[in-house]
């Protein structure tokens, strides 16, 4: 018997609705997930997070929490699967087995540890180094990306391995112990995602803007998929060269163990490195940007869709140019925040930028 009109179109109505609530209340709960994650990392009772200390045990221990039943311990043969010991420190390595290219692997990572209380004291008996922007923010993007991937439906064709790194704030030393001995063959590994610096503001003016680094070591394929994810979101993402972050974060060392890497970050605040940076002053609306467009990006390296080839690019490009003319224009509404000398020197480099963009390519 077939179902009057009416019926049907109020059946489907309400499907729709339902379908809306549930995308809705997916989305509260993930971006809850990510509040949970940052303020628990970055919370007192972390102390910091400096490698060796109870803190960094305490943050190694929240993190295997989180992927336990998601992800399986990727060390394998090792006392403890999750966990990969190197002097001084403990990399946490999970791994969400692929489908039908599961001999291959996307890896998303980013550092947990931080600073201890060996920071910038802001206020008077305020020494704990929280590192809520750098880099409990990076982590909670890493798992909100794991979980994204452990729903209905969403299984990755190729394996996700989740790197979290130890001893970066020492000099990279967790990512430099991974490469030397890494768990999966390098060969294998197609692409990188690295957190760094996320849900953070260097100014008020430049709230909606934020970096994707080093895309183009991953040719066209990786670029466009960073560009497109990108374009999606109301956030301002500006794309810029490899160089421009400075070899400071641990995408430096996996591309210089042959993966094609792109590295998510904000730069550098008023409150890096200092006793301020707590999670209050997360951004959690842009971080929430900023992991979707990551995901989307794991996402197309994950289905197959996009397969990154290391390439080299030059040191700078002039797409480059015209993504920092973008930002330095912007910041400009901030200007009376600077001392004369620091306006001097901003302005005078906001007049280079311009003048090399109006030159146009190929002057550049």
């Amino acid at each position: 018997m077939s179902t009057p009109r009416s019926v049907s179109t109020a059946n489907r109505t309400k499907r729709r609705l339902r379908a809306v609530a549930l995308a809705a209340a997916t989305s509260f709960v993930a971006a809850s997930c990510t509040f949970i994650d940052v303020a628990t990392l970055s919370g007192d009772r972390m102390a910091g997070r400096q490698n060796n200390t109870a803190g960094s045990v305490l943050a190694q221990d929240y993190i295997i929490e989180q992927l336990e039943g998601i992800a399986v311990g990727a060390n394998i043969g090792a006392d403890d699967p999750w966990r990969q010991e190197f002097n001084g420190g403990a990399n946490i390595i999970g791994l969400i087995p692929g489908t039908d290219l599961a001999d291959e692997y996307v890896m998303i990572g980013a550092h947990y540890d931080g600073l201890g209380e060996q920071c910038d004291q802001l206020e008077p008996g305020e020494t704990i180094c929280n590192g809520a922007t750098d880099n409990a923010a990076g982590v909670a993007a890493s798992l909100a990306i794991a979980r994204h991937f452990a729903e209905p439906g969403n299984a990755p064709r190729r394996s996700i391995l989740l790197t979290f790194w130890d001893r970066e704030e020492d000099g990279l030393l967790g990512s430099l112990a991974y490469v030397s001995d890494p768990v999966v063959s390098l060969a294998d590994t197609v692409g990188y995602i690295n957190f760094d610096i996320l849900g953070a503001n260097i100014l008020p003016s430049l709230r909606n803007y934020s970096f994707a680094i080093a895309a183009e070591t991953g040719g066209s394929a990786l670029s466009d998929s960073v560009q497109s994810a990108v374009d999606a979101q109301p956030l301002q993402s500006q794309l810029v060269s490899s160089i421009f972050g400075q070899g400071r974060s641990d995408y430096a060392v996996l591309i210089g163990a042959g993966i094609p890497s792109v590295f998510f970050s904000d730069s550098t605040g008023p409150c890096y490195h200092t006793t301020g940076d707590d999670w209050q002053i997360v951004d959690f609306d842009k971080l929430d940007q900023q992991i979707a467009i990551a995901t989307a990006v794991a996402g197309d390296m994950a289905d197959g869709s996009v397969t990154p080839t290391l390439t080299e690019a030059p040191l700078a490009t002039y797409d480059d140019a015209v993504a920092l003319q973008a930002v330095t224009s912007a910041s400009i509404g901030d200007l009376d925040r600077f001392s004369a000398n620091n306006q001097a020197t901003l302005l005078a480099f906001v007049d280079n930028v311009d003048t090399i963009v109006a030159e146009g390519e190929a002057a550049f």
